[in-house]
């Protein structure tokens, strides 16, 4: 109790002032304080350590100074602590921000405090990942379209010549809705053009890259005669490439994921690695501080806004488009 009632009277000063309260794990420390008159948006990731978070962070910032606003960037420090992400939304409630911009970590579980939200006035832009609520509890969403991203990679694995035989699927969580989008799209367009796939599922790796090893492991043991595996997450394509590294089996077990990280992208380059589908975490997240802006300035932003995917492969990788989505080399 001591430390509900400390976080709701930090919960301004956090997110306006940058008062940061004690063991607050989601706190990084790094955006500066709302100048006078400005209006500030509490921007929540569903994490703070993957790559593709940090690139949405940079996209927000981007958006911040191009339109005039305070970007405050918190969150839980891992993608499976649910509760963490409700309490940091429900900060940003108190705290009375302009605006919330929100990757609900579970699509039901954040429902509540969304429409908590919309209770006390401030609007809500969801990026990344959907929720269970009506639409006119928010915004705008400004995601990948995750199903189609499902489909690219299902095409993409038929098209290398793989037509029959398993494929293993790591999965993430239960109610991940960006994931389990890309997880649907993947295993109907299999269904419907190459019938002869059978596709076997792992145990969920919960959004880490340790625990993704330990099940893709766990699903060659079960399944040596897999031939191919989607992962449909950084950390879980991460996990499957090490737990078939491991095995000796770079080469032989065709390999698709989502994301990209530089280890990710060397693989690729090095064909242990068949193919990623990239999305453009960086238009993800200005797109969705373009959006509130249009909103609170009295203009109607689309209620879907595809931020954009496209396959990266050995072949394609010096194109441009494909290029624009690559990390920087080091």
């Amino acid at each position: 109790m001591r430390r509900r009632l400390f976080l709701a009277s930090c919960a301004a000063a956090a997110l306006i002032a940058g008062c940061t309260p004690a063991g607050d794990a989601g706190k990084t420390g790094a955006d500066s304080a709302a100048k006078p008159g400005q209006k500030t948006f509490a921007m929540i990731p569903k994490g703070l350590t993957h790559v593709f978070w940090q690139t949405v962070h940079a996209g927000g910032d981007r958006g911040g100074k191009e339109f005039g606003y305070n970007i405050k960037w918190d969150g839980a420090q891992k993608e499976s602590d649910t509760s963490g992400q409700i309490a940091v939304v429900e900060n940003a409630i108190a705290a009375k921000v302009d605006g919330i911009l929100l990757a609900p970590l579970d699509k039901s579980a954040l429902s509540n405090v969304i429409k908590k939200a919309k209770e006390a006035n401030i609007p809500v832009v969801l990026f990344d990942s959907a929720a269970d609520v009506p639409e006119d509890s928010y915004v705008s969403f400004t995601a990948t379209d995750n199903r189609k991203g499902g489909e690219l990679a299902a095409e993409r694995l038929i098209k290398s010549g793989l037509t029959t035989g398993k494929v293993g699927m790591i999965m993430m969580a239960a109610n991940a809705a960006s994931v389990n989008d890309r997880e649907n799209g993947f295993e109907e367009y299999l269904k419907k053009n190459a019938p002869g796939i059978k596709i076997v599922k792992s145990n969920f790796g919960m959004s880490d890259r340790a625990k993704s090893q330990q099940v893709t492991e766990d699903l060659l043991t079960k399944d040596p005669d897999v031939v191919a595996i989607y992962a449909p997450a950084e950390p879980t394509i991460v996990g499957a490439f090490q737990a078939v590294k491991n095995r000796n089996l770079l080469g032989k077990i065709k390999l698709i994921g989502f994301d990209i990280t530089p280890q990710l992208d060397e693989a690729v380059i090095k064909g242990e690695i068949d193919a990623l589908v990239l999305q453009n975490p960086e238009n993800m997240g200005y797109s969705a501080v373009k959006a509130m802006h249009e909103h609170l300035t009295g203009k109607s932003p689309a209620k879907t806004i595809d931020t954009g995917s496209v396959v990266m492969t050995k072949e394609n990788a010096e194109t441009p488009e494909v290029k624009a989505l690559r990390p920087a080399a080091k």
